[in-house]
This record gives C-alpha cells, sequence and structure tokens, in this order.
C-alpha cells in the first residue's frame, strides 16, 4: 500500500527538498509539513485524528473527496490523506487545494 500520494509529499517528509517539493509546498513551511506528516503516518487508529491539536483544524472531507481527511499546514496549505485500518494513513499528499471549501 502507497503511503504518499505523489513523491513531492514524500521527499518533503524525508527532508530532501528540490524544485518539485518547492513547487507544491514553499520551503519554509517544509519542516512543519514534515513534522505534520509524521505524525498523520504514527498515529495508529483514525479516532486519534480527531485529538490532533486545534490549530491542525483536523478535517472531515465531502463531496467528491468523501473519505478523506484533511489538516492545515498554515492558512493556504494542507495535508490531504485516506484512512486504510491495516495501514493507517494512506495517499498522504501536501499542496494547496481548490476543490473543497473550508
Amino acid at each position: 500500500m502507497e503511503r504518499f500520494g505523489n513523491e513531492s509529499s514524500r521527499l518533503i517528509w524525508e527532508g530532501r527538498p528540490n524544485k518539485a517539493t518547492r513547487r507544491l509546498v514553499p520551503s519554509p513551511l517544509h519542516a512543519k509539513t514534515a513534522a505534520r506528516i509524521d505524525t498523520i503516518l504514527n498515529t495508529a487508529t483514525l479516532k486519534e485524528c480527531s485529538s490532533f491539536p486545534p490549530g491542525w483544524h483536523f478535517k472531515v472531507l465531502h463531496g467528491k473527496q468523501r473519505g478523506a481527511f484533511q489538516v492545515r499546514i498554515d492558512d493556504r496549505y494542507r495535508i490531504r490523506f485516506r484512512w486504510d485500518e491495516q495501514y493507517g494513513a494512506v495517499d498522504v499528499t501536501a499542496g494547496e487545494f481548490h476543490d473543497e471549501d473550508d
């Protein structure tokens, strides 16, 4: 099961920035993004996600994103993921998303 939705999100988490990662999320936000991805990947149950700090704005998505979850990096950037009961957070993707209202 693939834990990341794209290579750039994985590279941010690994601390290996490149031009593609900087297009996805600005460099000054990489450390914050990596720390949040790490927390998401190490969360044991979906229920634990609801206890993320309030500033993360954990959100269950609806509509065409039904089944996905989101946390904020800052006012503009987010991390989205899906939950698999066996693997935990999967399809983890950082970036700027315009298809879902906050």
